[in-house]
């Protein structure tokens, strides 16, 4: 199981085998174009067979949900500015 498997590194080992597998990389998903464009990636994966399509769409479901998250933060964060900028001109 040491095929070139740094010390103190996390590996991901595929059950069936016992092969070590290459650790999968790092989705960034902090915005609205890193949800959309994984989105993307799944919806690809889907259409080529690499995913199953019941397990891509509970995929996309959670990004949409996700998205929808981020869009009410960045919502949420532009009205308390439009809140503070009216209240500063209410007092000028």
């Amino acid at each position: 199981m040491s095929e070139n498997v740094k010390e103190n590194q996390p590996v991901t080992i595929d059950g069936a085998s016992l092969h070590v597998l290459p650790t999968p990389l790092v989705i960034h998903l902090k915005t609205a174009d890193d949800v959309r464009l994984e989105m993307a990636k799944v919806y690809r994966d889907m259409r080529q067979g690499r995913i199953e399509m019941a397990d891509g769409t509970k995929l996309a479901y959670v990004l949409g949900q996700l998205n929808k998250a981020i869009e009410t933060g960045m919502i949420e964060a532009r009205m308390e500015a439009l809140e503070r900028t009216l209240k500063g001109r209410k007092h000028d």
